[in-house]
């Protein structure tokens, strides 16, 4: 597998969105954002040896404190896994807990740390498969997931030896989006914001690389039903259009946090035969198939404190006790 890490250096690396400056944002206003990110940045500072205690430790107390993170916590393991006891529910939700402390240290070491620490203790499984496909003069599509790991899965690309486009949705908040930016950027490839999605198609149909995370719930037009985890769910058939589209290879792509505590391993999996198939629905059902296999891997690393089994408006909804969605 090639690891070299001098890639060449891309024009316009956040597709468009201006790099501001942070004397923008001095005013009282940021200064809890600029708290949170002091505290990213610390985490992100220590050794790796330090953070499983400390995720013990704070994934407990960020249990008992994050009422609503952990009410949604429960209720999609409940959904997920019906089969499961109260308390295996309950340590089930505490480890993913554990795991979103994980997720600060790893944001902090990709955001401020040096490529070197993170090249220590990440592995790529699969890289071969990433290598034919781009030898072929094919674009790749790597389809992803949205896991604790995923600042971690989309750093180490550069590993590869290939540059890669990431796709990631705009924060609400103008300072955390610009320090995601500014830690995200001169990695080997763009980020691409979700309201660009024309980038990954130029992207693809030019022949690169682009990581890709569909599986947030999705109501817009021509979403389809799903069942993920056996559960409904509001899905996007929109990798259906991408690869006929482009004619790009669909990779699997999964990273997971080792439960040893050695590191972090990122599974590149082969071509995805017989893709697609034109029917979206079925496509999507492939794909959670996937999700699926991964999370039996590491069931706590999946995203589950966000509400991805919300139904469509008029439907009843599990967060609200099965009372309407929209209803008053």
């Amino acid at each position: 597998m090639t690891t070299t890490t001098n890639l060449p250096l891309i024009d316009d690396p956040t597709c468009g969105v201006e790099l501001e400056p942070y004397s923008r944002y001095l005013a009282p206003r940021w200064w809890p954002a600029w708290i949170a990110a002091g505290i990213t940045r610390g985490m992100g500072a220590l050794p790796y040896r330090t953070i499983r205690p400390i995720a013990f430790v704070l994934g407990r107390l960020a249990y008992l404190l994050a009422v609503r993170d952990r009410r949604t916590t429960r209720i999609n393991l409940q959904l997920a896994y019906p089969a499961l006891a109260a308390r295996e529910i309950r340590a089930r939700a505490i480890r993913h807990f554990e795991s979103l402390v994980y997720s600060l240290w790893e944001t902090g070491l990709v955001w401020y740390g040096a490529p070197a620490r993170l090249r220590r203790h990440t592995r790529i499984e699969g890289a071969e498969h990433l290598d034919a496909a781009v030898a072929a003069g094919r674009g790749v599509l790597l389809l992803g997931a949205h896991f604790t790991t995923n600042e971690i899965a989309a750093a180490v690309l550069p590993q590869t030896g290939h540059a890669c486009d990431v796709m990631y949705k705009r924060s609400r908040n103008a300072l955390l989006q610009q320090l995601a930016l500014h830690g995200r950027t001169g990695k080997g490839g763009r980020i691409v914001p979700s309201d660009k999605f024309v980038e990954m198609l130029k992207t693809l149909k030019r022949g690169g690389i682009f990581l890709y995370a569909p599986d947030q719930r999705f109501d817009g037009d021509g979403y389809v039903l799903v069942p993920l985890f056996g559960v409904p769910a509001l899905s996007n058939p929109g990798t259906t259009f991408v690869v006929r589209a482009t004619r790009c290879a669909v990779l699997p792509f999964f990273p997971e946090r080792l439960a040893d505590g050695s590191g972090y391993v990122i599974r590149i999996g082969a071509p995805l035969d017989n893709f697609p198939t034109g029917d979206g629905a079925r496509d999507v059902a492939r794909y959670h198939g996937l999700i699926e296999a991964a999370v039996e891997r590491a069931p706590a690393q999946y995203l589950w404190s966000y509400k991805r089994f919300r139904p469509a408006k008029g439907e009843p909804d599990p967060y609200r006790k099965g009372a309407l969605r929209g209803a008053p």
